[in-house]
């Protein structure tokens, strides 16, 4: 797939600002560096998107991105969290997002119990921890339930589909015996399947989850996650999808008096074009098959393993002819490229590049080797620039 796709370029493009150019040039390397301004065109443009939808509510899911300026600046525009880990859950807590939806393996009994006791929002992803959760002292009155669906034949890494191992069968009569007996209310349902990479995909997982509440009456919320790149690849298609679902809910509420609000939890979409990479260039050299490979100081390796980036700037941007560089990292693997074959104009030892497509899934994952530093973290809010303590620059224009 392509940067493009991976990263919902149809929502904003991966350019850099003149305000994110010169933080790039003060602030040291590696570097990575959120442009908030982007982070907000990006939300505005969602919310747009969702208005034939009249009752949705977005939230980040953390796992994309826990830089906590970032985090903030999110909770400022209004928006809530998906968390799946309790670092992730401390962070979202600490930034002000809200509402806070926990859910995932990582989270023990105790931790979901301690969740509702801070705020947020637990939903369990299956009956072992709906066990453990009824049988800890003061257990919840009320929860959330992962449901299980189908996943997408791109996730299930062959042709076909196959179900997810993440949730709870909605007719299992042991999921409604162990509810009855803790006396534990459902009333939120949760759901993701992938990719949701067509507007068909998204309106029939609304479906299903609106067919659930036929045997969870409280339910007041349905979550239907986030993988929303692909179906953004066309944004036409995106809005297709908003209205063909608002049509639904609104059916759903003639019929019935009432509708769930429908919660959305982008993360790669709503982060990744607007975080960018500065490297420096550390060595120019040849192989011996005459291909120029431009070594930096950070690791594709350690770094970029689910990012496509592009080069969106080198200084100083020297004249001359342009020519295809292969971008390696700092580690000794072997196969450690940030990027192959990019089209650069000549570059010398101690230049800088900046590297789009680099504000999700790249430090919220980074591997370590070689005990090499992670890049510094930054929110570039026009001169404004915001590090992960709090410490401030101010970049003149």
């Amino acid at each position: 797939m392509t940067a493009a796709v991976e990263s919902g370029a149809a929502v904003v493009p991966d350019t850099a600002s003149s305000a994110l150019r010169r933080a790039a040039a003060v602030v040291g390397s590696p570097a990575l560096l959120y442009d908030a301004a982007a982070i907000t065109r990006t939300v505005e443009s969602l919310r747009a998107d969702l208005a034939p939808v009249s009752d949705a509510r977005l939230c980040f899911a953390v796992k994309a991105n826990r830089f906590p300026p970032l985090l903030r600046h999110l909770a400022a525009l209004g928006l809530g969290a998906d968390v799946a880990s309790e670092p992730e859950l401390e962070a979202a807590l600490a930034s002000g997002l809200r509402p806070v939806h926990a859910t995932g393996p990582a989270l023990s009994a105790a931790a979901l119990r301690a969740s509702r006791d801070n705020g947020a929002l637990p939903d369990v992803d299956s009956l072992a921890r709906l066990r453990q959760l009824a049988a800890v002292a003061d257990p919840p009155s009320s929860i959330g339930l992962r449901v299980r669906v189908p996943v997408s034949p791109s996730d299930a890494e062959g042709a076909g589909l196959r179900w997810s191992r993440f949730g709870v069968d909605a007719t299992d009569p042991e999921l409604h015996r162990l509810l009855a007996d803790s006396g534990i209310r459902v009333v939120r349902l949760h759901a993701h399947t992938g990719e949701l990479a067509t507007p068909e995909r998204v309106v029939a997982l609304v479906r299903l989850l609106l067919n659930c509440l036929r045997v969870f009456p409280d339910v007041t919320s349905v979550n239907i996650g986030g993988g929303l790149t692909l179906l953004y690849a066309v944004r036409d298609r995106a809005r297709r999808a908003w209205r063909e679902t608002g049509l639904l809910l609104d059916a759903y509420r003639t019929a019935h008096g009432r509708c769930p609000e429908l919660v959305v939890e982008p993360g790669m979409l709503v982060t990744a074009m607007a975080g960018f990479l500065s490297v420096a260039v550390t060595s120019v050299d040849r192989d011996p098959g005459g291909r120029r490979i431009v070594t930096v100081d950070a690791s594709g390796w350690a770094l970029l393993d689910w990012a496509r980036p592009r080069v969106v700037g080198v200084t100083p941007d020297r004249d001359g002819l342009a020519r295809p560089y292969d971008i390696a990292g700092a580690s000794c693997y072997e196969n450690d490229y940030l990027l192959r074959a990019a089209t650069l104009p000549p570059v010398e030892e101690g230049d800088r590049l900046l590297l789009s497509s680099a504000g999700a899934y790249v430090s919220s994952m980074a591997r370590m080797m070689h005990g090499l530093p992670l890049p510094a973290e930054w929110l570039v809010d026009g001169e404004e620039v915001t590090g992960r303590g709090g410490e401030s620059l101010r970049v003149p224009r």
